[in-house]
């Protein structure tokens, strides 16, 4: 039995198996937790609703939901990455609801969170225990709780499943062998298809890590490989990134607004946190606790007693991840000037979020002093002991910060998602409207509070006898039209629509433009005593071309780590059949 127990300490799969067993028991409070309560779910459970009505509507590309703000469609897709929209969407049809999908998603986070941390660790230190401690703190950091359980912040969240892979590529590929340099792809592929904000700050962190290590990164091998990576990303992601820079060259949309978005450098500042708040709380209702909590606080302080003692590579893995950390909480605080900073650095809206990245930076830290602690003890069993006692030490003050997490309405998801399937069109002010053309945004308490579901003529004569809208489907039939005249359509600008104009047998494919008041406008370019316009939502050649791209790219990488990996084989067969002869 003890040569078994020894034999499985040294396979991957306990390990796995320990972290597996934590994620689920972290995810319990999931069962009886309402995505509504908090602070973003609403909006994710409108958001895969909204998936389902443009499926249900066969609007390929899914990117416009209709229905959604007074049935005038309302795009969420195109801006929101695709990983937290999709796989979520999937999960709620095979588990019967969104609100179920949504929570098995989280629970999913989790889980990988901590297995790509081990990973991470074993790659810097090839140490298993102190990568399993590791993937623990990782997994029950209290901010990560807040994330998922107070904010429901379901692209942060999920962040935090790719950073480690992300920088685990890159360790590797300047610090080892480079036989995983692949993992930066798949990373910063899941990070963009995630959050975009966490891309952000991730690529500014690696190009922070490449310029401390310079003299690895001039490499040929090094700099080809980090080619390679780029352009698998960039194909690969471009099935989200190239539909938003395209709506964004069509017309102008909210969230590239900063002031109607918050994202200016003053509003970044204003949200900064002070100091004091990783350790006591603001206590404000409903606030986010930025709290670090003592078994972590303990843990790092460790560091005074065993920075001396790491070997140099170890020394440099850790003071790198100081000065990051140290950066990452500068961030957070007034101290960092966030009034002279970019715009794209201020689309974080609250700087706290930065206290992700220090804890990313911390975690193995912790994990190291504990570990290098333990060697310390030369009793096998009093250091197992002492191991297992410091998991426990963690395990009880997550229960306890767990514990603050309930709501008292159990049917608040349920209903919520009920209602909006059984009545799918609902007002524009029961969505966040961040991703609203601007134009419609800025009347949105005139003009759009008053105007019908209907064509409006905005200059010309023209009269509308009958109109039929079926989601993004619409007939509209003319009569006594005046060359030149505006119609005003019922649907808020996005690319991708088609109108058409018929004419006894003639159809012309007319051009759409945006209102000045963010609706779709169309000009006829003839008189016409009588004609039809039929409106439908067909995407973008662009659009469709992208998805046939992206898929063949992930393809094409999948056949590129087949071919790495063989020829790496191959080469260490070589390797040895020479030294052997």
């Amino acid at each position: 039995m003890k040569k078994i127990l020894e034999l499985l300490k040294e396979k991957k799969s306990i390990y796995y198996l320990i972290i597996l067993i934590i994620g689920l028991l972290l995810s319990i409070p999931l069962i009886w937790l309402q995505i509504r309560s908090t602070d973003d779910g609403w909006l994710h459970l409108l958001r895969l609703i909204g998936i389902d009505n443009a499926v249900k509507n066969g609007s390929f590309p899914f990117l416009i939901a209709p229905f959604f703000c007074n049935d005038w469609g309302y795009s969420m897709t195109a801006f929101y990455p695709t990983i937290v929209s999709y796989i979520p969407y999937f999960l709620g049809i095979i588990a019967g609801t969104f609100t179920n999908g949504i929570k098995i998603f989280a629970c999913i986070t989790i889980i990988l969170s901590g297995i790509f941390m081990y990973n991470l660790l074993l790659e810097v230190t090839n140490k298993k225990r102190i990568a399993l401690l590791a993937a623990i703190i990782y997994m029950v950091l209290p901010y990560r709780l807040e994330d998922i359980y107070n904010r429901f912040a379901i692209g942060e969240f999920t962040a935090f499943v790719f950073i480690p892979l992300v920088f685990q590529g890159l360790y590797n590929l300047l610090n080892r062998d480079g036989k995983k340099h692949y993992y930066i792809t798949i990373g910063a592929t899941g990070l963009m298809l995630s959050h975009t904000i966490s891309t952000v700050y991730t690529a500014l962190f690696c190009i922070i890590y490449i310029l401390f290590n310079l003299k690895l990164f001039f490499k040929k091998d090094v700099i080809t490989k980090c080619i390679i990576n780029i352009i698998f990303i960039l194909l690969i992601t471009a099935i989200f990134w190239v539909p938003m820079i395209e709506f964004e060259l069509s017309a102008h949309y909210s969230i590239f607004e900063p002031d109607a978005l918050k994202t200016s450098g003053e509003y970044v500042t204003d949200n900064t946190i002070e100091l004091w708040q990783l350790i006591k709380d603001k206590e404000e209702e409903n606030g986010v606790s930025f709290v670090l909590g003592i078994p972590f606080i303990t843990m790092l302080l460790l560091g005074v007693f065993v920075y001396k003692n790491l070997d140099n590579r170890l020394k440099d893995f850790y003071l790198t991840s100081i000065v990051f950390a140290v950066i990452a909480i500068l961030m957070c605080t007034k101290f960092f000037p966030w009034m002279i900073m970019p715009d794209f650095l201020c689309t974080l809206q609250y700087p706290w979020r930065m206290l992700g990245f220090a804890l990313f930076f911390l975690t193995p830290l912790c994990a190291i002093n504990v570990c290098f602690l333990l060697n310390n003890i030369q009793i096998e069993k009093i250091k197992n002991f002492i191991y297992i006692l410091v998991i426990i030490i963690i395990a009880i003050s997550t229960v306890k910060e767990l514990s603050v997490y309930k709501t008292d309405d159990y049917n608040l998801d349920y209903n919520y998602e009920q209602k909006i399937r059984s009545s799918p069109i609902i007002h524009y002010f029961s969505v966040n409207r961040d991703y609203m053309p601007y134009k419609a945004l800025t009347k949105q308490r005139d003009y759009l509070l008053v105007r019908t579901d209907e064509t409006y003529i905005l200059n010309g004569e023209a009269d509308i006898e009958n109109e039929y809208k079926d989601g993004l489907y619409m007939e509209i039939d003319l009569k006594n039209v005046k060359k030149q005249t505006e119609l005003e359509l019922p649907y808020l600008y996005y690319p991708g629509y088609k109108v058409e104009l018929i004419e006894d047998d003639l159809i012309v494919e007319l051009e759409t433009n945006e209102s000045e008041n963010g609706f779709i406008k169309i000009i006829i370019p003839n008189d016409l005593t009588k004609a039809k316009i039929i409106v439908s939502y067909t995407g973008t050649i662009l659009e469709k071309t992208i998805y046939i791209v992206s898929g063949l790219s992930v393809i094409l990488f999948i056949c590129y780590i087949i071919y790495f990996r063989k020829k790496n084989k191959e080469e260490v067969h070589e390797r040895k059949n020479k030294s052997e002869n």
